[in-house]
């Protein structure tokens, strides 16, 4: 009974929630006969942008289409000065959909944060070691300790610690 309301709450909330990671919040800048500006804060990239640029313009009522990953920003020239409501809901879905491809193609902005924090982090501890350690050689040193320290009372999880700390001083080496 409680995994079937699970799974029932679970089918309700889960297009909730993957909805509010995939919309994009697409706001129209700027609007002319023949001119569109759109704007977006996740097109601001260079591999969003570049992707933008390469396929919008396939499109056949688009003439040119320039994206910036300064600005998130999508200039349309059509190739006619009016279009329709249907049109133009057609062309928000395309742009939407290059977009969001886009987007799997680039850096997770989170694990670029925590390489650039790894990286300050193992610079600190060269500098304050003259070079005689760094966060890697650290780190293996401790699971080795916890490893030979816990091997009495719990031997897998020691065993696969020690195992750990062999891999990373393996990879090292190469």
């Amino acid at each position: 009974m409680i995994p079937t309301l699970i799974g029932l709450g679970a089918s309700f909330l889960a297009p909730k929630i993957m909805g509010q990671f995939r919309d994009q919040k697409v706001k129209v800048v700027h609007a002319l006969p023949g001119r569109l500006r759109l704007q977006c804060n996740s097109w601001k990239h260079k591999v969003v942008a570049d992707m933008l640029n390469a396929q919008v313009k396939q499109h056949p009522l688009i003439l040119t289409a320039k994206a910036s990953e300064i600005t998130g920003s999508l200039l349309l020239q059509f190739v006619v000065s009016h279009i329709s409501q249907e049109e133009l809901d057609e062309i928000i879905t395309t742009i939407v959909n290059i977009a969001s491809e886009a987007i799997l193609q680039k850096e997770s902005q989170l694990m670029n944060g925590m390489k650039n924090t790894l990286g300050f982090v193992d610079r600190g501890i060269k500098k304050q070691t003259n070079g005689l350690a760094d966060f890697d050689s650290l780190f293996v040193l401790f699971l080795l300790g916890k490893g030979v320290h816990s091997f009495s009372s719990a031997p897998a999880f020691s065993a696969s610690l020690l195992y750990w700390s062999y891999s990373i001083i393996k990879r090292k080496g190469e």
